[in-house]
């Protein structure tokens, strides 16, 4: 059985996907592949690429790749470079245009309102969420801070985001959005459904936020778990057509 490579360019925020990665873990083997800048490095896509297939090239088969967020547009970005080092790739929360990120979103506002970063970060993250963190809603714009300072993020107050938008890939794709995420909002599966292959899965969560993997591991581990066993262990990224399974579609609870 295939393992799993959980694709991590924010470590900072790897808490909330660490409760879905322990699910995941029950049924398959989960590593974890983590990209962190120093703050004088000027960190570009090629370096990222590079790393990550020097990686990839070492492991015996190629495995499930996992990622959220800005992580997910890279790994996908990369899957166009590089299909055969991925046996299939699992996106949470991402749009097809890349430029949606809830950093890009954060970056937007520093830009148009005279507000500090902590008023920013604490308008942004409860929207984040599908839940009240009570007490704790007190350190989350700390945690977001770092973030921001330590780990990849697209653009930069003075410029916008230069990643290219997303296409269709030569692996299995799953995507999860949740139809409460305005980081994404409802309407991208109709900008998805352009590049969704026969055999692609888009799932659509109701009342789902930007980080619904931390408030529902089991039902988002449920649906990987479907999506990866669907997937033969002879399956060969070059082949796109050997991949057959149901229809893309939507998610209704």
């Amino acid at each position: 059985m295939s393992s799993i490579l959980w694709l991590d360019l924010q470590p900072s925020l790897f808490c909330f996907n660490k409760r879905l990665a322990c699910v995941l873990s029950q049924s398959r083997h989960v590593r974890r592949w983590s990209f962190q800048h120093d703050l004088d490095e000027i960190c570009s896509l090629s370096t990222i690429f590079n790393l990550l297939q020097e990686t990839l090239d070492e492991l015996d088969q190629p495995p499930h790749v996992i990622a959220h967020g800005v992580s997910g547009t890279v790994a996908a970005l990369f899957s166009k470079q590089f299909p055969r080092l991925f046996k299939s790739l699992t996106l949470l929360s991402v749009d097809s245009i890349s430029a949606n990120q809830w950093s890009s979103h954060y970056l937007e506002m520093r830009r148009q309102f005279p507000c500090s970063r902590s008023r920013i970060l604490s308008h942004i993250i409860p929207l984040l969420f599908e839940k009240d963190f009570g007490d704790a809603n007190l350190v989350l714009p700390g945690l977001f801070a770092k973030c921001l300072d330590s780990d990849y993020i697209s653009g930069s107050i003075a410029s916008h985001s230069s990643l290219s938008n997303l296409s269709t890939i030569d692996i299995p794709l799953s995507i999860i959005n949740g139809s409460h995420d305005f980081v994404i909002d409802q309407n991208s599966f109709q900008r998805w459904k352009p590049h969704l292959k026969n055999g692609d899965r888009f799932f659509s969560l109701p009342g789902g936020r930007h980080f619904s993997q931390f408030s529902q591991p089991k039902l988002f581990g449920t649906m990987i778990n479907s999506f990866l066993e669907m997937i033969p262990d002879s399956f060969a990224p070059a082949f796109p057509h050997q991949f057959n399974s149901t229809f893309t579609s939507k998610i209704s609870l």
